[in-house]
């Protein structure tokens, strides 16, 4: 009976230590997984952060108490803003950023809850665009000209003027900002449209200023060689003409060798034949040229 009354004893005592000693861990012990972090306040003061995953400890409430902030990224829409441009035209712009948790100890001092991050950003975006968009004109973000666009510098810009403020005062990481959403009001509509006709009208008077330097270009170019093949077609008639006058005076030559009679007499028929038209009449003695060499054969 004794024996039985220890057994229990120590099992009672076994349990109370291990009871305890779960009551412990559960007050002291922190488990950290990834993507999270730990806050630890001592009497209400923030004390340290805990961003490594794994176990860690603090003292039993009420000295310290942990609050869990969630460190992944996170993504927020911004609201419609309208601002002006440096042209003086008015815009709606809506934007989102990427965001996170990168000073635990900063961020819970100055913002407090995470559901109230997103305000805070918010405000701090808004000012950075008015400011941005401030220094460009409206062509920068709404044009027909893939030139005169500069979204991605206007977004540079916007995340170079608000990351800065946000990890300093708020311990947020910005890794992007991005134009979500570009709209107009209503009054600013038909000044686009005839921007984007001007710009378009600049089009078609460069490409039809274009189009005539390549026409002249091309009736020039045409000229030059129709040029060189006339000049080139007059040496080869003058060539041609050389030769066949040469050779004609050749075969006079020759004719005139072999039988001067002959050759005057059909010289003296060549003449007439270029001097007498169809219409003319032409009355000649025998005995004078060309008639004279056929009177002078009949006599033999």
């Amino acid at each position: 009976m004794a024996d039985e009354m220890r057994s229990q004893r120590w099992l009672r005592a076994v349990v109370g230590s291990v009871a305890l000693l779960a009551i412990a861990f559960h007050a002291t012990a922190l488990v950290v997984r990834e993507g999270q972090a730990v806050l630890v306040t001592r009497f209400g003061r923030p004390l340290r952060a805990d961003t490594g995953a794994g176990l860690h400890w603090k003292l039993p409430w009420p000295i310290d108490q942990a609050i869990w902030l969630d460190m992944r990224r996170r993504v927020y829409e911004g609201g419609h803003t309208e601002m002006l441009t440096r042209d003086k035209k008015n815009v709606i712009v809506r934007t989102f950023v990427v965001w996170r948790v990168d000073d635990p100890l900063v961020f819970a001092q100055s913002i407090g809850q995470q559901s109230e991050a997103e305000g805070k950003l918010d405000g701090l975006l808004t000012n950075a665009a008015i400011s941005t968009l401030g220094g460009h004109d409206l062509s920068a973000i709404v044009s027909t000209d893939p030139r005169s666009l500069q979204v991605d510098q206007i977004e540079s810009e916007l995340l170079a003027g608000a990351a800065p403020a946000a990890r300093k005062s708020y311990g947020v990481e910005i890794e992007q900002i991005r134009l979500e959403r570009i709209a107009l009001p209503e009054e600013n509509v038909q000044a686009v449209f005839e921007q984007m006709r001007a710009e378009r009208r600049q089009y078609a008077a460069r490409f039809r200023a274009e189009g005539e330097r390549d026409a002249s270009r091309v009736r020039s170019e045409a000229e030059l060689e129709a040029a060189r093949i006339r000049a080139e077609g007059a040496e080869q008639e003058a060539r041609i003409r050389g030769e066949s006058a040469a050779q004609v005076a050749k075969t006079y030559a020759d004719a005139h060798r072999v039988d001067p009679e002959l050759y005057r007499f059909t010289r003296s028929l060549d003449s007439l034949d270029q001097l007498v038209t169809g219409e003319t009449s032409l009355i000649l003695r025998t005995d004078a040229e060309p008639f004279s060499l056929l009177e002078s054969q009949h006599s033999k």
